[in-house]
């Protein structure tokens, strides 16, 4: 006999986890009234994220349910339905093999049972009122009866996800304002505080807690994260107040722009305000310093004078930033307009100060001016730092604003000819600017 050879061949195996899936289905009694079995399948399917059942299993589930009917479900039947494992793996789209495996897998999750018969083979009948005559195969009632408990996973999984996710964003805040703390301390160049580790601690929290939902793991995290964003938000402000308080340009340029650099001085700069009149600006804060010179009085505007850059040229390649009453602007109107740029691009006066003990009012406006343009293009993102990092260059001599200018007129006139042959929209500086070639001699500085 095959059996002395082979015990347990051509039999299904039993071990204590489908034994306790059997008593299980044993104890169906049918769903209450006001309850279906799609029902049932639907809380299924939203518990099993939270039970750890894998996708593939609810897969098969989903699919099994397709066969089941109301009438199985009832007090007195079984939920019971027989296909066989050819129309099933077709159904699912896998191997006989591999469908066996996942079968007894779901057995073994106290999903499914089976009830076997004498040969082996699932077969069933039904009468006209659609009853089960009987049914040998595959027995659903594991699902009817964990119903409840399907419901309840299912509610506490949503209250669980709510939790998750408050603490998921309080981590994100944290890491948020370490990041602008960090940013702070780069900006005005404060010493003796290590704001990068305290960075890339806050960044390896956050992709590592990405999958996690252990709420315990999750809330120790972010507690450590938003004690280490007050200990360094607290260094921050101690240093800043020791030193007078921060800039309010919380805006740099972009990275790689090739100014972008702080600078951080430790003379206070003299006042450089200048009085307006009629478009001629007396002199400034500094007495040995008046803006009525022609000759240059700094090694900015010695650069500017060498390349041609005067307040007609300045103006024709920037007429959008640049309003004045005639066709020929004087320096007095740009300083003006340097100033109302400084306010309204958020510049600190004091780099503005600054600039103008670096460069001179006229190299200063200047750079606003170009710094402004840069800014309203997208090129600059935080002009009061790409304002310091020219004043460091000019600091150094390292600073050509003439090519600077001159490459913003190539860039003016390139994206011009390009809006005219393409028919596309002009800037409004290019609107500008075709105005002014119409009109005065502004417009020709460019062609």
């Amino acid at each position: 006999m095959s059996y002395t050879y082979a015990p347990g061949a051509g039999h299904r195996r039993i071990d204590d986890r489908t034994a306790a899936t059997e008593e299980i289905a044993s104890s169906f009694r049918g769903l209450p009234e006001d309850v279906s079995h799609r029902q049932v399948l639907t809380m299924f399917k939203r518990a099993a994220p939270y039970l750890g059942i894998p996708s593939r299993l609810v897969h098969v589930v989903d699919t099994l349910m397709s066969w089941s009917r109301p009438v199985d479900w009832t007090t007195g039947e079984r939920p019971i339905v027989f296909p066989s494992n050819e129309k099933l793996s077709g159904k699912l789209g896998i191997g006989i093999r591999q469908l066996q495996k996942t079968l007894t897998s779901a057995a073994r999750r106290g999903l499914i049972a089976h009830r076997d018969s004498p040969n082996g083979n699932r077969i069933g009948s039904r009468g006209k009122d659609g009853r089960l005559i009987y049914a040998y195969g595959i027995d659903l009632s594991p699902l009817g009866v964990r119903y409840q408990e399907f419901v309840d996973a299912a509610e506490q999984g949503r209250a669980a996800d709510v939790r998750v996710n408050v603490l998921r964003k309080r981590l994100s805040a944290a890491r948020r304002r370490i990041r602008s703390f960090a940013q702070l301390v780069e900006d005005e160049a404060i010493t003796g505080i290590d704001a990068r580790l305290v960075v890339e601690l806050s960044e390896m929290a956050t992709r590592q807690m990405r999958e996690v939902r252990d709420e315990s793991r999750l809330m120790a995290c972010v507690e450590q994260i938003e004690s280490r964003s007050a200990e360094l938000a607290k260094a921050v402000t101690k240093a800043l107040a020791s030193s007078g308080g921060p800039s309010t340009d919380s805006h740099s340029s972009p990275s790689g722009e090739p100014n972008d650099a702080p600078i951080t001085t430790t003379i206070q700069p003299e006042n450089a305000k200048a009085n307006y009149s009629s478009g001629l600006s007396e002199k400034s804060g500094r007495a040995e310093y008046d803006v009525r010179n022609e000759r240059p009085q700094t090694e900015v505007e010695k650069d500017l004078k060498k390349h041609g850059i005067d307040p007609e040229f300045i103006a024709a390649v920037v007429p959008e930033l640049i309003f004045f009453g005639g066709t020929s602007p004087t320096w007095g109107e740009l300083i003006g307009t340097a100033e109302r740029l400084v306010n309204q691009t958020a510049i600190h006066k004091s780099v503005w100060d600054e600039a103008c003990r670096l460069m001179g009012q006229k190299g200063a406006a200047a750079s606003v001016i170009a710094t402004a343009h840069k800014h309203s293009r997208g090129d600059v993102d935080r002009p009061g730092a790409y304002l310091r990092g020219m004043n460091k260059n000019a600091a150094s001599g390292n600073l050509n604003l003439g090519r600077t200018f001159h490459g913003l007129k190539d860039s003016v006139r390139t994206e011009g000819m390009r809006a005219l042959g393409t028919g596309g929209p002009c800037s409004i500086g290019q609107l500008a600017l075709a105005a002014l070639g119409r009109t005065g001699s502004i417009g020709r500085r460019l062609l």
